[in-house]
């Protein structure tokens, strides 16, 4: 998918690579928006995965280029070593014919290609960091940068570049803070009774199944003790049918999807959210300010992931369960304790303030404005821009 778009050669381009995941490729679409509403041209480059995401990019006017997904594997190095190389060629390529002025790689090695390639002359090039360890990609492609932007403060001595800076998470627009009318008003859109508590259960789509099945194991238990209590199911594709039929057979109700476009509607219906702890989901809920218990995917890369939920954790803003010794029994006694403790779950509420950054995506976009295109003119004052 190529959305063909005239690119006058006045306009500042921006390059931003952005694939791998959803929790790449929605940061980037983030800085994208404003880069774009700032007057700057677009280019997203992403793999094959991202095509039907890059749509709502695409019909504003961004341009969408596609690269060979890149995964690391030390079990398949020589697979991945040729990945790496046709994207780089194909980077290179690009870079013949268009001619950024910056270019943003929002980590993950299908973006380190592309952010190796820029071009040396009349270019400069970024990365975004969303971990509170840094991943393999961008702790290669760092030195190499101008400026390496920073979700959690714990990361910034671990890359070693020139210039680091602390943004916060790019969060799209849709994800704001909720009130008691909004609660209401995302639980009556999806169907569900307003005024009863809301659990809303994701693993994301590289480790829905442990969760999946902690919380089939525990559903029972669960509506024992909370009878009122309504549940959203995010479960993936390939655990679908039998989840769902699990609730069936018990005879549950709950709102179970393989996938929810709408994220900001199921959270904004939540009273708490059993989640993994990838950065961008976490600084979703954090904007939205919804409780979470987080279960860390064990297989992320350098374990990340339960960095991430430990950093929460220590603020208040989530509580941790690693999914090695959790059992029905001490999940279903956390999610209860949870939903019965408005005052804790104010508590943590009050915390998820201290990770929101607001105008994160604002930050980067201005950053790379003033360094790459500090006489443009660029407008960069987003107060009145849609919210999309």
């Amino acid at each position: 998918m190529n959305i063909k778009m005239e690119n006058s050669k006045k306009t500042p381009l921006v390059v931003i690579a952005c694939g791998g995941s959803g929790g790449h490729f929605y940061p980037g679409l983030s800085v994208a928006r404003k880069l774009y509403n700032a007057g700057c041209d677009i280019i997203l480059v992403v793999t094959e995965k991202e095509v039907d995401q890059v749509v709502t990019g695409a019909e504003q006017g961004i341009r969408v280029e596609r690269m060979p997904a890149v995964g690391f594997s030390k079990e398949h190095f020589f697979r991945f070593f040729i990945n790496f190389f046709k994207s780089y060629r194909k980077a290179r390529k690009l870079f013949a014919t268009e001619h950024p002025g910056a270019v943003l790689g929002m980590g993950g090695f299908s973006s380190a290609p592309t952010v190796l390639a820029a071009p040396k002359k009349n270019c400069k090039s970024f990365i975004h960091e969303g971990n509170s360890i840094p991943g393999r990609a961008n702790r290669l492609v760092a030195p190499f940068v101008h400026t390496c932007f920073i979700h959690f403060p714990d990361s910034v001595p671990l890359l070693r570049s020139r210039r680091k800076l602390v943004t916060g998470m790019p969060v799209r627009e849709i994800f704001a803070p909720v009130d008691e009318d909004g609660v209401k008003g995302c639980r009556m859109a999806l169907g569900l009774n307003p005024d009863l508590p809301t659990l809303l259960v994701m693993g994301g789509s590289q480790g829905a199944r442990a969760i999946n099945h902690i919380m089939r194991d525990s559903v029972k238990k669960l509506r024992k003790k909370m009878p009122t209590l309504q549940i959203i199911h995010l479960t993936g594709k390939n655990d679908y049918a039998e989840i769902k039929r699990s609730y069936e057979n018990r005879g549950i109700q709950a709102l179970v999807k393989e996938y929810f476009s709408e994220m900001e509607l199921a959270m904004g219906a939540a009273t708490l959210i059993v989640s993994r702890s990838g950065a961008s989901s976490l600084a979703e809920s954090a904007t939205m300010g919804i409780p979470s218990i987080l279960i860390p995917l064990p297989s992320a890369a350098d374990n990340h992931q339960y960095f991430n939920a430990a950093a929460f954790e220590k603020t208040g803003a989530a509580v941790l369960l690693k999914q090695d010794t959790l059992t029905p029994d001490i999940f279903t006694g956390k999610v209860i304790e949870l939903l019965r403790n408005k005052n804790q779950r104010l508590a943590m509420k009050k915390a998820l303030s201290e990770w929101h950054e607001q105008e994160a995506a604002g930050m980067v976009a201005k950053q790379i404005i003033e360094a790459s295109f500090p006489d443009a003119g660029l407008n960069t004052d987003w107060s009145n821009e849609p919210i999309l």
